[in-house]
């Protein structure tokens, strides 16, 4: 965490990096891989082996801020950047790692720059420099169930032509409220990988809705 700090410091906040950086990815994912060691958390992970060489959008369920870290965890073997929320980014000290990393900020309520998140993030895949996870949600869901997924979302993935991986995850809200006395079991999962052909003549509205009741019929199991 030292090291993180004095680094930060000589990291401009208002650089953009045009393309992720595996040095600065590297350290945020390992990290915050360690965090969560210390959090007690214990991972079940279901089907989640993937091709190495491919690109892919990966969109989960949001029940917590640890979400990201388990993908990270869970596919350790693919650098993910992320698509987060611009205030993320702004965290201090973290925020300027996941700036330099390539996390990709997106503000849903400005549509121009969120065209400019979909495509630099569909570049990222179409590039090969890394798979691209966003939460259709859009923000967390403190309840039961599922919010409405956002079609824009999934845009990225008809931009770059990528296989689109639709995964879940179970209880990592739970992870807050049982840490530092309780071990919280959380479950992730990867319920469908579907390539380009298979979705290509869907609408964003149609894979969106898809994708969406999926990930509900895992999370009422």
């Amino acid at each position: 965490m030292l090291f993180l700090a004095v680094v930060s410091w000589f990291l401009n906040r208002r650089d953009t990096p045009t393309k992720p950086n595996i040095f600065y990815y590297g350290i945020i994912r390992e990290t915050a891989i360690l965090g969560l060691f210390f959090t007690r958390c214990k991972i079940k992970k279901v089907n989640t082996n993937l091709e190495p060489k491919k690109r892919y959008l990966l969109i989960c369920n949001h029940q917590s801020n640890f979400d990201a870290i388990i993908a990270f965890k869970c596919l350790k073997e693919y650098p993910i950047i992320c698509v987060t929320k611009p205030e993320n980014l702004s965290i201090p000290v973290a925020g300027k790692w996941m700036r330099y990393a390539g996390f990709i900020p997106i503000e849903r309520d400005d549509i121009k720059q969120a065209a400019e998140a979909i495509s630099t993030a569909s570049k990222f895949i179409k590039d090969d420099k890394s798979s691209i996870c966003i939460y259709p949600e859009g923000k967390r869901n403190f309840e039961d169930g599922l919010l409405d997924f956002h079609a824009g979302s999934f845009k990225i993935a008809y931009r770059s032509k990528c296989p689109l991986v639709i995964s879940s995850v179970k209880n990592s809200k739970a992870i807050k409220d049982r840490f530092p006395f309780r071990r919280t079991k959380v479950r992730y999962s990867i319920l469908k990988v579907l390539e380009y052909e298979e979705y290509k003549d869907k609408s964003t509205t149609e894979i969106a809705n898809y994708a969406r009741e999926l990930i509900l019929e895992e999370l009422s199991r």
